[in-house]
């Protein structure tokens, strides 16, 4: 099975949490805005809080997922 990409992942994540996202960009110490380009795909998280996602989502978005 293929690999979603992460912000897909994230994305489902924090819908299937039934969570806001601007909690869980609290949650991990970013700005909404930024955390909207990361949700998007724009941008991605550096490796240290690539690494606190996937501890954070109990590995639902996997470090990896963001290459």
């Amino acid at each position: 099975m293929e690999q979603k990409p992460a912000h897909v992942a994230l994305a489902e994540y924090i819908l299937a949490q039934g969570m806001k996202k601007q909690d869980f960009a609290a949650i991990v110490g970013v700005r909404n805005d930024h955390f909207s380009r990361w949700l998007a795909g724009q941008v991605r998280p550096a490796r240290p809080t690539r690494m606190l996602i996937a501890m954070i989502t109990d590995g639902a978005v996997p470090t990896d997922a963001w290459e």
